[in-house]
């Protein structure tokens, strides 16, 4: 199992984001736009996995007309982590195309996820978040995550 995850979310503009997932070994870029909320649902999956929910939990992120979808697989302490490139969201009949997967432990996206996107926060605040992401920025979901990360530290 691999030690070191990292998630960087960078706003690009009105309505984009660019996101990079990595580990040692590879990453996966994704333009990622504001039309899903893919912020607040890949939190959302990451707090599901921290809280010990079994299944695949998966997240969308549209880039228009490409997209990603991300599976999350929880497996004991671990989580398998795959992200999909499809070249046409609205036809689901179409195969996609495996960007990056990798095994972490449940705790690795439980801290970077949040971490990459406090760093924007610091960066740019809630106003700047809401005048490129043109939604707000997720502190609700964060906090729901950040609860769940002090549990399991106990």
């Amino acid at each position: 199992m691999k030690a070191s995850l990292s998630f960087t979310w960078t706003l690009s503009g009105a309505g984009w984001a660019d996101c990079v997932v990595a580990d040692a070994d590879a990453e996966a870029q994704m333009l990622v736009s504001y039309i899903s909320p893919a912020p607040e649902e890949l939190i959302g999956a990451v707090t599901r996995l921290a809280l010990g929910e079994s299944g695949d939990h998966k997240v969308k992120f549209e880039a228009e007309p490409n997209g990603f979808l991300w599976h999350l697989s929880p497996d004991g302490d671990a989580v398998e982590i795959r992200v999909v490139e499809s070249p046409d969201t609205s036809r689901r009949s179409r195969p996609g195309t495996v960007s990056w997967e990798a095994r972490h432990p449940i705790e690795a996206p439980a801290r970077c996820v949040p971490r990459g996107l406090d760093r924007v926060h610091a960066d740019r605040g809630e106003d700047g978040w809401y005048a490129d992401w043109r939604r707000p920025f997720p502190r609700r979901e964060l906090e729901q995550l950040r609860g769940v990360r002090v549990k399991l530290r106990a």
